[in-house]
C-alpha cells in the first residue's frame, strides 16, 4: 500500500508492504519506493507488479491531481471486466466488484466501469468482429453478475418506501441487462421495484399497472425498432388506465433526435447515465408526496 508522510507542511509517498516478524510477533513496514510528493503520484511511479492493488488505485484516485492518470485507472478496470466477460468468469467479476465498490460508489461501477465495456461489447458485435455467441455470453454473464448484486442488496437493505416503481420493456424487446441495473440503484435507496422485463405482452403490461399501481413507471429500449412498440404501449396505457409518470431510457434512443411527445407525463431520456436517472426518480418522488401534502418516505438521496 502507499503511506504518506508529512515533511515541513509537505505530503510525501512511499510505497511499503508490510511483512510479518514472527521473532518480535509483530508486523512491520518494508519501504519499497519513495514515490516524492503524494500530490504528484501517477500510476507510472508504481512498479508494475503492484499497479492493480485495489488499495494503490484507492489512494491515486484519491489523492492524486491528474485526471488523466484517473482516466487510466479507470481504462484499466474497463479492460479487466471486458476480458472477464469474454472468459465468462464470473467469480473474479464478482471479486472486481467486491474491490472497487467502495472506491467508485454503485452508480459509478455501473456507469463508469461496467456499462462502456458493455457499450463496447455491442459495437464490436455490429461491426462483426465479435460472434453472436460470444456477445450474448458476455451479456448473459454481465447479467449474473448484477443477478449477484441485486440478491445481496436486498439481502443486507429492507424496502424503506413503499414508493413503487415499475421496470419494463416494451413488447419484442429482449434485452433486460440496463432494467436490472436500474432495479439495482432503486434497491439500494429502498423503493420498491418490480420489474417485468422483458418483452411483456402490453395487456399484461396494463393489467399489472392496474393490480400493483406504480407511481412512476420506466421503459428500457435497448433497439431503436422497439421505440414504435413502446409509443403504443404508451398510447394504450393513456386509454386504459390513469396517469402515472413514464420515463423513456436506454441505448435505443440515443441516436435519435426528434422523439416527440405531446404526454406531459412522460419523460425523454437519451443519452443519460443510470446515476441520473435515480436522481430523476427521487425528484419526482419528492415533488409528488409533497404535491400530495406528504413528506417523503423514503430515503434522502
Amino acid at each position: 500500500y502507499i503511506r504518506s508522510k508529512k515533511v515541513k507542511g509537505i505530503d510525501y509517498a512511499y510505497l511499503v508492504q508490510s511483512i510479518w516478524d514472527h521473532k518480535n510477533n509483530t508486523s512491520k513496514q518494508h519501504i519499497i519506493k519513495y514515490l516524492g510528493k503524494t500530490s504528484n503520484v501517477t500510476i507510472e511511479d508504481i512498479p508494475k507488479e503492484y499497479r492493480n492493488d485495489p488499495k494503490i488505485i484507492t489512494f491515486i484516485s484519491i489523492h492524486g491531481s491528474s485526471s488523466a492518470d484517473k482516466e487510466k485507472l479507470v481504462a484499466k478496470i474497463q479492460e479487466e471486466i471486458f476480458a472477464l466477460l469474454i472468459e465468462c468468469n464470473l467469480g473474479h467479476l464478482i471479486k472486481i466488484y467486491d474491490k472497487y465498490l467502495s472506491l467508485f460508489g454503485l452508480a459509478n461501477f455501473y456507469d463508469k466501469l461496467l456499462k462502456p465495456v458493455m457499450y463496447k461489447i455491442g459495437e464490436l458485435w455490429e461491426q462483426e468482429k465479435l460472434d453472436v455467441a460470444t456477445e450474448h455470453a458476455c451479456t448473459n454473464t454481465a447479467s449474473s453478475l448484477v443477478k449477484v448484486i441485486n440478491e445481496r442488496i436486498s439481502h443486507s437493505k429492507a424496502t424503506r418506501s413503499q414508493y413503487k416503481i415499475l421496470i419494463c420493456t416494451p413488447e419484442g424487446e429482449l434485452h433486460s441487462l440496463a432494467c436490472n441495473i436500474i432495479e439495482s440503484l432503486l434497491l439500494s435507496k429502498g423503493f420498491k421495484v418490480y420489474n417485468i422485463s422483458p418483452s411483456v405482452p402490453s395487456d399484461s403490461i396494463i393489467d399489472y399497472l392496474k393490480d400493483i399501481e406504480p407511481d412512476i413507471m420506466l421503459i428500457s429500449i435497448t433497439i431503436t425498432d422497439n421505440i414504435k412498440p413502446a409509443e403504443r404501449l404508451i398510447k394504450e396505457i393513456r386509454l386504459k388506465y390513469h396517469i402515472v409518470p413514464i420515463i423513456i431510457g436506454g441505448s435505443g434512443l440515443n441516436k435519435v433526435d426528434d422523439y416527440i411527445t405531446n404526454d406531459n407525463d412522460v419523460i425523454f431520456m437519451p443519452n443519460i447515465s443510470f446515476g441520473e436517472i435515480i436522481k430523476l426518480i427521487y425528484n419526482i418522488s419528492v415533488k409528488k408526496q409533497i404535491g400530495n401534502n406528504q413528506l417523503p418516505n423514503f430515503p434522502i438521496y
